[in-house]
């Protein structure tokens, strides 16, 4: 009976130790994306910056102090490369998790550093949201007298003109765009993005999504093939940005509603989601995730 006994102890033991070690495995890879990212930062190497730590903050969504202040470098290396969408939704990210549970007046960030973080918020987020970072009514107006401008989706029934608009035959206009990337060149990188994507390498994927972006001019198809990717990567600002760089979406097409409807939804076009999910529904398999954000997306308040 002792011998059982001791027999099933280390049977357990055998258990335990490999998944513990699996997750301080986890753990450590996340810690070192948070190290190197913030290396790059301190070098003011704000590129890497941002992929490393966008990528690190997956890694702390239980330890929400931790989470907010990945987050915070996040938001300062996309503003200082002039991404103010990526900002905004980094921001929000940190919204988010003050709502579960209000951590952001104690997270340790240089004084400087929270300032920063509560200008861009002043600039970038509606007035309820800034102000769950501390951002006072003051910052608000000033922030809103020097950028009363405010960035609206293209709706996919009213495609972006300047990206799809066919162009007259027989005119100059009719030439190639200048710096259009090859076909063939796009098609291999969307390839390469998507199978690093479906192995979980998500900051590989991210940075071939965010150099294609980048691109002057993106055929329709290569831009809904990127504007779903990027929606799979969770950067839905981006993702927002690339549909709307792909133009009215067609038919046969209707499945890239659903991206389109998700990533508006997560910037928070709660009314430009609805028109998406309507569009898609009819055309998409009704799985628990499509379930789930239908019945969050036709709860929201417009």
């Amino acid at each position: 009976m002792r011998n059982e006994t001791l027999r099933k102890m280390l049977m357990l033991c055998l258990l335990i130790v490999p998944m513990t070690a699996f997750a301080a495995t986890g753990e450590d890879f996340y810690q070192r994306l948070y190290t190197r990212g913030m290396a790059h930062f301190a070098a003011a190497e704000y590129g890497p910056a941002f992929i490393k730590l966008r990528s690190a903050a997956f890694g702390f969504v239980d330890r929400i102090e931790k989470f907010e202040t990945v987050e915070v470098y996040v938001a300062l290396a996309a503003h200082r490369l002039g991404h103010d969408e990526d900002t905004r939704e980094s921001l929000l990210r940190i919204v988010a998790a003050e709502r579960i549970e209000p951590h952001f007046q104690a997270v340790t960030i240089p004084d400087e550093v929270r300032t920063e973080i509560k200008k861009l918020a002043a600039a970038l987020l509606p007035r309820q949201e800034s102000a769950l970072l501390g951002v006072t009514r003051e910052m608000q107006d000033a922030a809103a007298a020097a950028n009363p401008s405010v960035v609206v989706p293209t709706p996919s029934k009213r495609p972006n003109v300047a990206v799809t608009a066919p162009r007259e035959s027989g005119t100059a206009d009719a030439a190639e765009p200048p710096g259009k990337p090859a076909a063939s060149d796009v098609d291999s990188r969307l390839a390469d993005a998507e199978r690093a994507l479906n192995a979980g390498d998500v900051p590989h994927a991210a940075a071939i999504y965010d150099a294609l972006l980048s691109e002057p001019a993106l055929d329709h198809t290569s831009a809904l093939r990127l504007a779903e990717g990027l929606a799979g990567t969770h950067d839905f600002a981006k993702a927002v940005r690339a549909f709307q760089k792909a133009g009215a979406i067609g038919e046969g097409e209707e499945r890239y509603h659903y991206s389109y409807a998700v990533a508006l939804y997560e910037t928070r076009h709660y009314g430009d989601a609805k028109r998406e999910l309507a569009a898609a529904i009819p055309h998409i398999k009704m799985t628990k995730d499509v379930a789930d954000y239908r019945t969050k997306i036709e709860a929201a308040s417009d």
